[in-house]
């Protein structure tokens, strides 16, 4: 729990850019039960910050963090603690006098998108500078459709498209 009180990830950047041990590593690790164990840490803290009428039990917790982990097995911790922010700040939806495992599943498929987002973001701009740095390296590939043309005249016999398919000589 030291590690989860000391991090504080603002964006989904700052999740990147931290170290990326995902919860399916850290139970490979030290085993499911400690991670289920240190998940219901985390989602306590978090559900005590809701005061609503119907609260969860340790039941819907457990099964809760049993489909967090089937679901999101790449999450690190930070992911978790940007998510838990992210849902106390009203980011996902309102609270409207519950909190349980099928609203905590939906505001995680929220973040989920947003997550992919970024990442999508961020990708695109690597790669644009990238192709800055290599602009010779960045002509020389081809779109699926132009691959799968390339393929059909292969498997018909076409020596030009066989050596295309080949691999570079390094």
């Amino acid at each position: 729990m030291l590690y989860w009180d000391s991090i504080r990830p603002k964006t989904v950047l700052d999740v990147f850019k931290s170290p990326q041990v995902s919860i399916v590593e850290l139970k490979t690790q030290n085993g499911e039960i400690w991670l289920q164990a240190l998940m219901v840490k985390w989602m306590n803290s978090f559900l005590r910050f809701y005061s609503v009428n119907g609260t969860m039990n340790a039941i819907q917790v457990a099964d809760t963090i049993n489909l967090i982990i089937e679901t999101y097995p790449h999450y690190t911790q930070e992911d978790f603690k940007l998510f838990f922010n992210m849902a106390k700040k009203g980011l996902f939806g309102q609270i409207f006098g519950r909190v349980d495992g099928e609203v905590i599943m939906s505001w995680l498929t929220k973040y989920d998108i947003h997550r992919d987002t970024k990442a999508q973001d961020l990708s695109i701009k690597e790669a644009e500078v990238w192709k800055k740095l290599h602009p010779a390296e960045a002509t020389k590939g081809v779109f699926f459709h132009e691959y799968m043309e390339i393929k059909k005249r292969a498997d018909a016999g076409d020596l030009e498209a066989i050596e295309l398919l080949k691999p570079p000589r390094l």
